[in-house]
């Protein structure tokens, strides 16, 4: 356990943003390397979706050299694309093909600096300026990549394979979706995803969570004609005004839907006072539980931009930058599931509302497409403040019981 929480920490003291995991994606890789697993990063392999990740893609060289100052191994950073790895071990016995999914990424957030928040009073809170591990990946690394090691540490005694996804971008829903042709992952017998937190204290199991929301992130650019604001505004077309009518537009369409849920987190604009605003991007989210609503509430979305921006002489821009599907979980795992709780002493929740998305799903959908099975499991752990929030913590106590109950379940 000493040195699971040893990792999480390190971990957590050098968070890294989505597409940046590059320091992450090395210690990682090297551990499970010396541990006997075959690794592929993500850069290497021939089925991956490069369209999509080069529209999401926001680390590079810059984030590389910082991994290399911090420690990463220079060798295994020069060769990274991009971030993330999975590993693979296989056994030499017939048997099926189980995985594990875990997502590398912090959040863009500003982690306390009180003392009385954990990682700040032991020395272990970020180093880099509004980015933290408040949403649990560090420990989702660190009990992933303890349970490799222990399955590795019994190969003799087990059949099939087994593999390790450290998947980078889950925030923003801008990793996975890359993902989902990829033969290591889509043509697994079975594959877990999990949480720790969200809907569950320490010592529980949620086996069959639901409510997961479907998610369309979506980037808007709008742009009009600059002119002084005062000598000739007329001359000038304000994207500030007709962005402005956007958001209300868009905001007032939501309160029309009992499940939807719309949001615009960033607003730029970056005129002088008396310049008429010619160019503001916005980046927005709609989820609901419901697919096909968030779906139809997307392409209403593009209609008020596009009629909006048309009557007032605009041109706009919209991209997709990430998107969450619906999980269901397979009736098959969740028993699985059920039976590894018990065997860890924890207490097992038939379900319970997740509310909120993971992009998870596009992983588990890929592989029950092909016929094999998948399923999310929460893991109660009893953080501090919320998820997202700069004073959130896990309870390194929950710990322990969360890495037996992995490793029960990836050997069942």
């Amino acid at each position: 356990m000493q040195e699971i929480i040893e990792l999480r920490r390190d971990l957590h003291k050098y968070p890294e943003y989505g597409w940046c995991e590059y320091r992450t994606t090395a210690k990682l890789a090297g551990l499970l390397s010396r541990t006997g697993y075959e690794i592929f990063f993500l850069s290497d392999l021939p089925d991956i979706n490069w369209e999509i990740i080069n529209q999401t893609v926001t680390g590079g060289e810059e984030e590389k050299r910082r991994a290399v100052e911090e420690g990463a191994d220079p060798e295994i950073t020069e060769k990274l694309k991009i971030p993330g790895f999975i590993a693979r071990l296989r056994t030499g016995r017939k048997g099926i093909s189980r995985g594990l999914r875990c997502d590398m990424d912090a959040v863009g957030v500003e982690e306390s600096s009180s003392t009385d928040h954990l990682p700040c009073a032991l020395g272990f809170s970020s180093v880099h300026k509004e980015v933290c591990h408040a949403c649990g990946h560090d420990g989702h690394m660190a009990l992933a990549a303890a349970t490799a090691v222990k399955i590795a540490e019994i190969k003799e005694q087990l059949n099939g394979d087994y593999t390790f996804i450290f998947q980078p971008a889950e925030e923003g829903c801008r990793g996975a979706r890359a993902l989902t042709n990829v033969s290591l992952i889509k043509e697994l017998d079975e594959l877990y995803g999990f949480h720790l937190g969200i809907c569950a204290g320490d010592g529980e199991i949620v086996a069959n969570p639901v409510a997961f929301q479907s998610s369309i992130k979506f980037d808007v650019e709008i742009t009009g004609k600059s002119a002084h604001a005062g000598i000739e505004p007329e001359k000038g077309i304000n994207a500030l005004r007709c962005a402005c009518e956007t958001a209300c537009a868009l905001f007032n369409r939501q309160n029309q839907s009992e499940t939807l849920k719309f949001n615009i987190g960033k607003f730029r604009s970056e005129n002088a006072r008396n310049v008429i605003c010619d160019r503001v991007s916005f980046e927005c989210e709609c989820r609901d539980t419901d697919s096909e609503k968030n779906e139809e509430f997307f392409a209403l979305a593009e209609t008020i931009i596009k009629d909006l921006c048309l009557k007032s002489g605009c041109r706009y821009r919209i991209k997709i930058s990430g998107k969450a599907v619906e999980i269901s979980n397979s009736p098959e795992l969740v028993e699985k599931i059920k039976t590894a709780a018990k065997k860890t002493e924890m207490t097992v929740i038939e379900s319970r509302n997740f509310n909120a998305c993971e992009d998870c799903g596009h992983l588990i959908g890929a592989v029950q497409a092909n016929g094999g099975l998948g399923a999310y499991v929460v893991i109660g752990n009893s953080i501090t403040a919320g998820h997202h929030k700069p004073e959130f913590n896990l309870s390194e106590d929950g710990l322990a019981g969360a890495a037996d109950f992995l490793f029960n379940l990836m050997k069942s």
